[in-house]
C-alpha cells in the first residue's frame, strides 16, 4: 500500500497557507485528512499535493503534529531552495492576469512625464521616513497583536508553525501553554525561543523531555542554562543535562543559588567521579 495522499488547493485557500508553505510545512486541517481518506499518524510520512493557478507539485512530507480533532501539522521532507521556488510558482499570478498587468504598465508609462514631476516631493518624504522608522515599528508590533488576538485552538497551533521568529514569540505571550507543544514542533524554533520556554515553570515534563532529548538544543548553552534553572526538571534530565558541562561549568554550577538544590547537589556528585 503506498503512502497517502493530501491534496491542498492554494487556488482556494488565502495567502496564510501559502506562506506557510514557503516555509517549509503547513498544517492540515481534520476535513482535508477525512475527504482524503487517509489516516496521518506521528512521525509518518506521506505524499502532498499542492495545486495552485499553475499547475500542481507533489513533494514528500512527514507528519510532525497531530490533533485527533482539528488536523494534523506536515513537513516537507528535502525542503530547500528548488522546492521552494517551484511552490512560489504555483501561486503566481494566471497569465490573463498578467496580461491585465501589462496593459497597465503601458498606460503608466504614459503617464512617465508627469511621474518625473514627484520626484521632487518623493525625495522630501524620503528625508522624512528615518524619523518615521520607530512609530512603524510600533504599528507593525500592533498589528502583529491584533491579528493573533482571539485566535482558535486550531488557528493557534497552525500559527505555531510560523517561519518568523516575531510572530512566535508574540504568539507564545498571547496563548502560552496552548501552543506549547506545537512550538516545540517547529524546526526553526531559535535559541532564545527554546531557553524562554525552557524556563517555564509550569511547563509539563513530557514537554522538558522533548527539550532535553533533542541534541542540538543541548549543545547551547543558554537552553541548558534555562533547563537547569526551571525547578520541574526531573532529576535523570539534570544529570543528562550537567553531563555536557564542562568541569568548569558543573564547578560554577554545584554553587550557583539560582539552580534548585537538586542541580546543585547532582553537580557536585558528578565532580566528584570525574
Amino acid at each position: 500500500m503506498g503512502r497517502p495522499k493530501v491534496v491542498i488547493d492554494l487556488a482556494e485557500d488565502d495567502a496564510t497557507r501559502a506562506r506557510d508553505l514557503a516555509a517549509g510545512g503547513l498544517f492540515v486541517d481534520h476535513d482535508v485528512i477525512t475527504s482524503a481518506g487517509c489516516d496521518l499518524a506521528f512521525n509518518a510520512e506521506c505524499e502532498l499535493v499542492v495545486r495552485g493557478t499553475r499547475g500542481e507539485l507533489s513533494v514528500p512530507a512527514r507528519v510532525v503534529f497531530v490533533d485527533p480533532a482539528k488536523g494534523a501539522g506536515l513537513e516537507i521532507v528535502g525542503f530547500g531552495p528548488a522546492i521552494k521556488e517551484q511552490l512560489a510558482q504555483l501561486v503566481q499570478v494566471p497569465p490573463a492576469a498578467e496580461g491585465a498587468d501589462a496593459r497597465t504598465a503601458e498606460d503608466a508609462g504614459d503617464a512617465g512625464d508627469a511621474g518625473d514631476a514627484d520626484d521632487a516631493d518623493d525625495a522630501a518624504d524620503a528625508a522624512d521616513a528615518g524619523g518615521a522608522d520607530a512609530e512603524q515599528k510600533k504599528k507593525f508590533a500592533l498589528n502583529i497583536h491584533e491579528r493573533l488576538r482571539g485566535m482558535t485552538l486550531a488557528d493557534q497551533i497552525k500559527t505555531a508553525s510560523s517561519s518568523d521568529p516575531t510572530t512566535r514569540m508574540t504568539l507564545e505571550r498571547l496563548y502560552g501553554k496552548n501552543v506549547w507543544e506545537a512550538l516545540l514542533r517547529n524546526p526553526r524554533l531559535t535559541a532564545p525561543e527554546v531557553a524562554r520556554l525552557a524556563r517555564m515553570g509550569t511547563m509539563p515534563r513530557i514537554l522538558m523531555e522533548t527539550i532535553v532529548s533533542n541534541g542540538a538544543w543541548l549543545q547551547i548553552a543558554e537552553v541548558r542554562r534555562a533547563l537547569l534553572s526551571n525547578p520541574r526538571l526531573g532529576v535523570d534530565q539534570i544529570v543528562r543535562v550537567l553531563r555536557m558541562l564542562t568541569k568548569n561549568e558543573l564547578k560554577v554550577a554545584s554553587t550557583l543559588m539560582a539552580y534548585p538544590h537538586a542541580v546543585r547537589d547532582a553537580a557536585k556528585r558528578i565532580l566528584k567521579t570525574t
